[in-house]
Parts: C-alpha cells; structure tokens; sequence
C-alpha cells in the first residue's frame, strides 16, 4: 500500500474542484491515461483496483514521466462485499476529504460467472458494487460535496430492466450477441445517477464511446460478426485516450443544468451534454434503489 499518512488539510486545488478523486477502475487503458491526466492537474489520484501490485506498476511508469499530483492504490473487488468494505474503511480512515468519486468499473464477459454473493457478475460489479461502495461513502461524499461521475455506455440503450430475474444469471439474454447483460447494466448505472441526481448529489453520467481496450477480453468473435462490425469498428472506435477525456471532463469541468442533467436523460458524449433515447421511468429507478438496498443488506 503507498503513501498511507493522512490527508486533512493538505488539500490543494483543481480548478473548480480541489485534489482527491477516488478511481475503482478495472479497465487498464482509461487507469493509465486518467490517472495520468489527473495527476498533471496536480491530483491526488486513489487508485481502487483488484490488483495492487499492477496498479503499483503502472503508477512507477506515470510518476516517471511526471513529478506532478500523487497516486495511491488501494485494493478493490467490487465482486466482494467484504472487499467494498475494506476499501470504503481505507478511504475514510486515510483519505476522508475526497473531491470526486468516479465510477468506472466495468466487466464484460461470456461465461456465465458470479459474484462472492452469488449475484451475475454484471449486475453484481457493474452496478451493485458502485451501489455499495457509494453507499459507504455517502456521509463523506455529504460533507464535503464531492462530485459523483457514474461511467455507463451507449449500450444502455439497448438495457432492460426485469425486476423477476434482479441479479440472477439470465440464460436467454446471456447466449444473445453483443451481451445484453452488460447493456442492462449500464442502464442500472444511468437510473443510478439519475436517483443520485434526485437526491441532491453534484453526479454526472458519461459514455466513453467505444473504445479500444480489454473490456470484452473474454469475448471471441466470428468472421462474419467482425465483419459486420468491421465499419463500426473503422468509423466510431475511439482510442482509449480519446474515451479518457470524457471521464476528465465529467471530473473536472461539466456542469448539469436545469434542462440538461441525468434525471433529464443527459449524458456526456464527446465532452457534451447528448440526450438518451431511452424511455426512463421514475418508478424503475425507484425500484432498482430499494432492491439494491436490501440486496446490500443496508435495509
């Protein structure tokens, strides 16, 4: 673990917000370039991660090319809740003054796999570990008016939400192409911004765009699937770089309106505010918040 001693009063600023910003990332390509970009806005970056070790090394690699901000890792699974809890008792013991908490976790895979509490493992990181890890950091994120980035997808538009089957391996949806699992997950993250945004949280909802990094790494495709997806892939892929901006943009700089915000619809694509095509119903996200709840054992 790096740099353990404690933060209060040692803050700094980035403009508009000051310097600790909490990253639970999984993806390797959007670690490397926000915690860089971060960094050189002379960030405290905590780095919440399953691997601290690769964590660790690439943070040798940025501090070497850069003597700005500071880095820390810290262990994460958001497949555990016993890790979420660990993780959330670190970063109030150590780090308690926090700036901005984002929400980038994200898995994508085609066997069929759980969580430690036995939740598919799509809902159960995607959405309910963010959910958890939230929850535990809720007072801190009051006091000091952190703002919330919650990462989801264009996929969400594709998402369902089927209250039968909450976090349960659904068979039918699993086997289909382009893994409706990971699109209904991203839904959850877009109502769970949107309840967020509801109850008073500074929260801002993005998608990277489709980007070149190990996301699908569990995933094969066959030749005639690569070649249907080969314009797509020319055409509207973005680098991982390019998918990074948007996360720094949502950190640091974007601002919700009356008009344009989450509970609106409103993402941010390409570093601005695009309305969702999906049809979102309060009662959904109402409902999502109160399973989530006691799927967390918090009621």
């Amino acid at each position: 673990m790096v740099g353990m001693e404690n933060e209060v009063g040692t803050r700094s600023l980035i403009s508009p917000y000051s310097d600790n910003l909490f990253l639970d990332f999984l993806r390797v390509e959007d670690f490397n370039l926000t915690a860089r970009a971060l960094a050189k806005r002379g960030a405290t970056v905590v780095i919440c991660c399953r691997s601290v070790e690769r964590a660790n090394e690439a943070i040798e690699k940025i501090q070497a090319e850069t003597s700005e901000g500071r880095m820390v890792a810290l262990q994460l699974d958001l497949g555990s809740f016993a890790s979420i809890r660990e993780c959330a008792s670190q970063i109030k013991t150590h780090f308690p003054h926090f700036d901005c908490l984002i929400n980038n976790a994200g898995v994508s895979v085609k066997s069929k796999q759980f969580t430690k509490e036995n939740y598919e493992v799509h809902f159960g990181v995607n959405h309910l570990g963010h959910f958890l890890l939230f929850k535990l950091l809720e007072d801190n994120i009051r006091q000091n008016n952190s703002r919330i980035v919650v990462v989801s997808s264009l996929l969400h538009q594709r998402g369902i939400i089927d209250f039968e089957k909450l976090g349960k391996c659904d068979d039918d949806r699993q086997n289909k192409r382009m893994n409706p699992l990971y699109s209904d997950s991203k839904l959850m993250n877009f109502y769970f911004a949107r309840e967020l945004y509801k109850k008073g949280f500074d929260v801002h909802v993005l998608c990277p765009g489709f980007c070149y990094t190990d996301l699908f790494r569990d995933h094969t495709f066959k030749w005639y699937q690569i070649a249907a997806m080969s314009p797509v892939i020319f055409f509207a892929m973005r680098s991982a770089e390019q998918g990074a901006q948007n996360i720094i943009h949502a950190a640091t700089d974007n601002n919700n309106d009356e008009k344009k915000n989450p509970f609106s619809g409103y993402y941010i694509r390409n570093l601005e505010m695009t309305k969702s095509k999906h049809s979102f119903q309060e009662e959904v996200g109402e409902r999502l918040w109160e399973e989530s709840l006691k799927m967390c054992e918090l009621k």
